[in-house]
């Protein structure tokens, strides 16, 4: 499944890992969701704030798959919203057993979970926009309970 072994520790380090870097990839497309319905919303031209972007700091081949998802609108699963919001579930029991707190994390976790009860479990997590898109408040999302 990789092109590389790399050894990190003892037994479950792998799981660990794999932990860490989904918890990343689930802030990461949660704030890019943000993003994008700020700049949808405020007027800018998407496509050249999104090259903006993808070509700055943010830029990543996470972001430009994400955005590219998310600005078509095609959430066909390539990684589903249920299993993001399980997996940043898990992150933050892990964490948290090193004394870590997630913060990011448990906010991110919130909106995946709030757009899993609107439908969008079954779909790719990038439609996790489609929530903010609805013009939820932040206050609705301060009041759910994650």
């Amino acid at each position: 499944m990789s092109k590389e072994i790399i050894h990190l520790g003892p037994i479950g380090s792998g799981a660990k890992m794999k932990l860490i870097n989904n918890f990343l990839c689930g802030v990461q497309v949660a704030s890019l969701a943000e993003g994008l319905t700020w700049i949808e919303r405020s007027g800018l031209n998407v496509e050249k704030a999104l090259a903006i972007l993808k070509a700055g700091a943010p830029g990543s081949p996470l972001f430009s798959a994400v955005s590219a998802r998310m600005t078509e609108r095609d959430y066909s699963v390539n990684f589903s919203l249920k299993l993001m919001e399980k997996d940043l579930r898990y992150a933050e029991v892990e964490a948290a057993q090193n004394h870590v707190s997630l913060k990011t994390a448990k906010a991110a976790r919130c909106l995946f979970e709030m757009a899993a009860a609107k439908g969008f479990a079954d779909k790719d997590m990038s439609s996790v926009i489609e929530l903010l898109r609805d013009k939820i408040t932040p206050i609705q999302i301060e009041k759910q309970i994650c």
